[in-house]
């Protein structure tokens, strides 16, 4: 497994290198091979003359040196094989584009970076990243990332192809939440308020009888797939029901529960022209323990 982990020297990446010592288990049985990407943004975006070039050079080097200098406890605490990389350019797309060109199964990063406002939950650069990652992206934040061998982990599923996306990833890299961890696949009814649109002509009365039948069917096809993958590979697993908006509902279930979610990068009702689901993007912004973002395909 090959797993890219974005530094920067804020306290969330090394929150995340933390997570990443913090699975012992799967370090010793998987070794994964470990990089370590800084990616320093453009001096200039466009130099013209030679001395602009030799400007750049000077500054950046001092640049990544003082990174990785002033990062060196924490990255002493990897593997020996790590590897330490630093690219030139805008981060998210950097970041992106460099765990497609090596491959990268992981990318395990802050949720925010080191020039990111601290009342902000969430950067411009992980949230880049997530919209733009070809792999499954680990986002962490600083204090609350769990040191516990084996884990609870939440799987959001909705009834689209990313519940079974979730489910196929959590069953792939099971070492990585411990021998024990336990699964909960949780769905999220719609507010009360909110009818579908196929119940839309009934009147009250029948409307009544046919909404509980009609969302304890949508419960049961969301959940069923997922739950009896985790089961098949012998998992500890539970089904989760829950009413509400996903970013609230979820958001305070998790943190009172779980010790990580896993959801995929869109919901059932998005629209294929965006690049990040609305509502993944509000629960990756509001929840506070990490959250796996596994992408549909290509």
């Amino acid at each position: 497994m090959r797993v890219l982990v974005p530094i920067d020297g804020g306290a969330d990446c090394r929150e995340a290198i933390r997570f990443i010592n913090s699975r012992k288990s799967w370090l010793e049985s998987q070794k994964p091979q470990i990089e370590l990407l800084y990616v320093q943004k453009p001096y200039m975006e466009h130099p013209t003359e030679e001395g602009d070039f030799d400007i750049q050079s000077w500054y950046y080097d001092d640049k990544i040196k003082a990174v990785f200098d002033d990062m060196a406890e924490d990255i002493a605490t990897l593997p020996a094989n790590v590897i330490k990389t630093s690219k030139i350019g805008h981060p998210a797309k950097v970041i992106a584009s460099y765990a497609k060109e090596i491959g990268a199964d992981l990318i395990v990063m802050g949720a925010r970076g080191l020039s990111a406002l601290k009342n902000l939950y969430l950067g411009s650069v992980s949230l880049g990243t997530i919209a733009k990652a070809p792999c499954p992206v680990l986002v962490c934040r600083e204090h609350f990332t769990p040191r516990e061998e084996n884990l609870k982990i939440g799987i959001a599923v909705d009834g689209s192809g990313f519940g079974d996306r979730c489910t196929k990833f959590a069953v792939q890299n099971k070492e990585l939440f411990g021998k024990n961890a336990s699964f909960e696949v949780i769905f999220v009814h719609a507010d009360e308020e909110t009818v579908p649109s196929e119940l839309l002509d009934k009147g009250v009365t029948e409307l009544d009888k046919l909404l509980p039948k009609y969302e304890h069917e949508e419960y049961m096809n969301a959940i069923e797939s997922p739950l009896a993958q985790l089961k098949a590979a012998g998992l500890q697993a539970k089904p989760v029901e829950l009413r509400g908006s996903l970013q609230t509902t979820l958001t305070r279930y998790a943190d009172e529960n779980l010790n990580m979610v896993v959801m995929g990068s869109h919901g059932k009702g998005r629209i294929s022209s965006l690049v990040f689901g609305s509502s993944t993007r509000a629960m990756v912004a509001s929840c506070r323990m990490p959250i796996f973002i596994v992408p549909g395909e290509a």
